[in-house]
């Protein structure tokens, strides 16, 4: 991995056009974007906090660079870097985040940083509206989106009220998701009555965390949907994906291995109204569970940039990486339409999953057929996070970690 020096001579040595980007937490997520863009010609520069990832060692990156953690200072440390990095570059590049906490250290220093590169998402105070479940849930409710039976921490009622008015089981959600988990390692609490609610509850206060309590909803298998979309600065919609995570590894609190392009008009419409009554722009998830009790689909939360299957909507029609790209750089266009029964896959997570016997849902499973093809490189409707026979080394860095867990990214996506 190049250091600052070696990154200032990378930089300099690009051509003035097209604009380079700049792909940071160059694990599954960036290895889906840095392919998007460097089929597509833009020149990709990787920069991480550590080595280990699955993209790092992709063809489609023109070089790869250690950079410090977004959360040193609060960013700060991050945006120096950047600042010193910045002049090299004949033409001003596009920043692509694809983790949280990269997300909000650019966001925050956006002032400092514009000078020299270019935004493809919202300001900071935006991001932050999007991110915070108080003010998601109420803007849903605000525009009649469905969200689980929600009560709010954020006023004038204690916890102790709020505990007996909710039903058992019950989910406490943090406004501020990373300061949460690095408090608690954890996304949320769940909770089974009002004693355990009103201790969760002043352990959240004692970091200074707000949270939100929500009815706990039973799903079907399949039944967790995501709208993707690239919404312009002004608003407008220029790419909208929907589709299913159909199973997770691990198999209750994991990340998505198996997924399918589905589209639903009705969920990608009450998407794009909630991000722009957010104010959003950029790329984003938009997650939405099904209540087994209704069929009804209920918003659960957004997530303001590329997500770990956003290969999925690549694969299907919807190149949302791409789409940021072009428009940062003044060259926007509209996606097509989306192309249903394309399958997205992690290998590495899938295959466990499978030998512990965790599939939920038993027809929607990979075929023999489907995974020759996969393997073989011939055209199919099935695609993988890492495995690509024009880009095989990301695939050896599984093999290889595998065998040995020599590469110890901590990141899941």
């Amino acid at each position: 991995m190049l250091a600052l020096a070696g990154q200032q001579v990378l930089a300099e040595s690009l051509p003035a056009s097209p604009a380079a980007a700049l792909v940071m937490n160059t694990h599954i997520t960036g290895l889906a974007v840095t392919r998007s863009l460097g089929r597509a010609g833009v020149p990709v520069i990787g920069l991480d906090d550590e080595r280990g990832g699955l993209g790092q060692h992709s063809r489609h990156l023109a070089g790869l660079g250690l950079v410090p953690g977004p959360d040193v200072d609060d960013g700060a440390a991050l945006a120096a870097h950047l600042l010193a990095l910045g002049p090299s570059f004949a033409e001003r590049p596009v920043l692509m985040a694809t983790n949280d906490d990269w997300v909000l250290a650019l966001a925050r220093h956006r002032d400092r940083l514009e000078e020299h590169y270019r935004y493809p998402f919202a300001p900071y105070d935006v991001v932050q509206r999007a991110l915070g479940k108080t003010s998601l849930y109420r803007a849903c409710e605000t525009l009649d989106v469905a969200i689980p039976q929600t009560w709010y921490l954020d006023g004038d009622a204690t916890p102790e009220q709020v505990a007996a008015q909710v039903d058992y089981p019950c989910v406490l959600k943090p406004d501020d998701s990373r300061g949460f988990y690095r408090a608690f390692r954890a996304k949320v609490f769940v909770v089974e009555n009002q004693a355990a609610f009103i201790a969760r509850c002043a352990e959240a206060a004692a970091y200074g965390l707000t949270l939100v309590a929500q009815r706990w909803v039973a799903t079907e298998p399949g039944g967790f949907w995501s709208v993707a979309s690239y919404l312009s600065p002004g608003g407008a919609p220029r790419g909208v994906f929907t589709g299913r995570k159909l199973e997770q590894w691990p198999p209750d609190f994991g990340t998505s291995c198996l997924a399918d392009a589905r589209w639903d008009p009705e969920i990608a419409a009450a998407g794009i109204r909630v991000l722009q009554e957010l104010g959003y722009h950029g790329i984003s998830e938009i997650e939405f569970v099904q209540d087994a009790a209704s069929g009804q689909l209920l918003l659960l939360d957004v997530n303001t940039r590329a997500w770990k299957w956003v290969g999925l909507p690549v694969a299907a029609g919807v190149d949302l990486p791409l789409l940021a790209y072009r428009d940062a750089v003044g060259q926007g266009f509209d996606s097509g339409p989306q192309r249903d029964g394309v399958r997205w896959t992690f290998l590495r997570d899938y295959v466990p999953l499978l030998r512990a016997g965790g599939a939920t849902v038993p027809e929607a499973q990979v075929t023999k057929a489907e995974w020759t093809a996969l393997l073989a490189g011939t055209p199919s409707d099935l695609v993988d996070a890492v495995h690509d026979p024009d880009d095989p080394e990301p695939a050896y860095d599984v093999l290889w970690d595998s065998l040995t867990g020599g590469l110890g990214y901590r990141c899941a996506c």
